[in-house]
């Protein structure tokens, strides 16, 4: 490795030891041993961010008495009343209903009870007013901002630099139920996140399911997999692994090294445990190129979508949740008790476009991109949780949504701006669900959507009822975090009423 010149290529340098950051020491060197236990079962928690800021007005609709207070302003954005799917919330007087497109949600949420929804939350410093608000005090910096507002979603610390995720916090509290195993407790199939950062665990990285050529591992400059290289000459890979484990001139050197060696390691590892491999490491392929899985998943994920004009596209998040299933399938022989997974499907950003695309001219708002995206999520992760109860596992594994906010209550013409409180879908075998959950009181469980309200700060923009910090504090809880533990995930935890979870699982 040649000597870097820290000024001119500071922002390389530093792009790429991040990239590497993210991956696993192997071993017990960053173990942590902080977590109550015994961890003597397995847990995974899902982790589906849905980047832009979902339009959660139209996930979660108020019908009877309440529906035209929601309605009136959203204008075209109104999923007519006829259209919404009813669901079996429980709470007295008031009745909703879920986004047409979440057809399998919806079922899973009436049938199985074992999906929830916690509304209305958001990043918060502190319980807030719309008062407080008004006087813009102890605000979270740069509110309404998407790529501020995503990293105080991840950090869990809106008032404190970004230094570590909440994920990655939990991580390190819960990494020594994994022992000695090769890979991290932390693991995205969604490039780098700082939500998976923590001061001792690093994560990994992985692709997600990839069609024709069928690898979900990820491994640095992995050269045997070229196809320009000639098995005349020498294997380039080999070459690559030998600079890494030669000695360095300089400390940042030789993290670089230590950490893509490991990586290179973890990569290789993974391969061998996942695939059917040759006498060069590579994944067996067969005649249409596919590879051959020690662990496949049974039901095929669907990984095509038919969009609203009837073009088939990938459905990404479908083939995350497939690399997801193959490393939950590999647990035991991984040697792990516990994981955190995280995944995302982009494009939420439905400024100007939440109809765009629709193939329905009397009500364009029932198709187009926000409503192919619903589609999108329902599909996949409805297919994710029916193989978690193929597989036996069900109760072992909880998928929970997040995203950068919620959006406005009122239409722009074409779309909604940024808002700040918004719905999240927490869905599993362990999952109390058929409710809502995030009010102050009974009946209250879901806010009042409507203009002029006590927790409207503008446009119909939801003043958060449940901050971030409760939300997931009852995830890291039903991940093996005692309640004393809760504030090392969540230093802000102490602020909040529901300093023990909200009990949706």
């Amino acid at each position: 490795m040649s000597q870097i010149d820290l000024h001119r290529d500071r922002r390389a340098f530093i792009k790429s030891v991040s990239a590497m950051a993210s991956l696993p020491l192997i071993g017990n060197v960053m173990q942590a041993a902080n977590a109550a236990g015994p961890f003597d079962d397995y847990r995974a928690l899902v982790v589906l961010f849905l980047y832009g800021g979902t339009d959660n007005n139209n996930m979660v609709i108020p019908l009877g008495s309440e529906y035209a207070a929601y309605a009136t302003p959203r204008g075209n954005l109104a999923i007519p009343q006829a259209n919404v799917i009813p669901i079996s919330a429980g709470v007295s007087g008031r009745s909703f209903g879920m986004h047409p497109n979440l057809k399998s949600l919806a079922a899973i949420f009436n049938n199985e009870r074992k999906l929830a929804v916690a509304s209305n939350v958001g990043v918060l410093v502190e319980p807030t007013t719309l008062a407080a608000f008004q006087q813009k005090s102890k605000l979270p910096p740069q509110l309404f901002s998407h790529s501020d507002m995503v990293g105080h979603t991840h950090t869990g610390r809106p008032d404190w630099p970004a230094e570590t995720g909440w994920g990655g916090r939990l991580a390190d509290l819960i990494e020594s139920a994994n022992g000695n195993s090769q890979v991290s407790t932390s693991i995205s199939v969604s490039g780098q996140t700082v939500f998976q950062k923590g001061s001792k665990v690093t994560s990994y990285t992985l692709n997600e399911w990839r069609g024709a050529d069928s690898v979900i591992v990820s491994r640095p400059r992995a050269y045997r997999d070229w196809d320009s290289w000639s098995v005349a000459r020498a294997n380039p890979q080999i070459a690559y692994e030998a600079q890494l484990a030669s000695a360095g001139s300089n400390l940042l050197e030789l993290q670089y090294k230590s950490m893509a060696l490991q990586a290179v390691n973890t990569g290789d590892y993974l391969t061998s445990v996942l695939y059917n491999v040759d006498a060069n490491g590579n994944p067996v392929r067969g005649a249409n190129n596919s590879v051959t899985e020690k662990f496949p998943v049974g039901t095929a994920p669907p990984l095509n979508f038919v969009d609203s004009r009837g073009r088939t596209i990938t459905n990404k998040l479908a083939s995350q949740l497939k690399s997801v299933a193959s490393l939950i399938s590999a647990r035991n022989v991984l040697g792990v008790k516990r994981q955190i997974f995280f995944v995302s499907l982009n494009g939420f950003d439905t400024h100007g476009d939440q109809f765009k695309d629709s193939n329905n001219e009397a009500t364009p708002i029932l198709s187009g991109r926000h409503a192919d995206l619903l589609q999108q999520m329902d599909e996949a992760v409805s297919w994710f949780y029916n193989w978690t109860k193929t597989t036996g596992v069900a109760n072992s594994v909880t998928t929970a949504t997040l995203s950068d906010f919620g959006r406005t209550l009122i239409s722009n013409g074409a779309g909604s701006d940024h808002g700040w409180g918004g719905h999240n879908f927490v869905l599993g075998g362990a999952v109390n669900g058929g409710r809502l959950y995030g009010g102050p009181s009974a009946g209250q469980e879901f806010p009042i959507v409507a203009l002029g309200t006590t927790l409207d700060v503008g446009q119909g923009r939801l003043l958060p009822t449940t901050s971030i910090d409760e939300y997931g504090a009852t995830l890291a809880k039903w991940m093996g975090a005692s309640n004393s533990e809760l504030t090392t995930v969540f230093p802000n935890l102490s602020r909040f009423p529901r300093q023990t979870g909200m009990g949706f699982v």
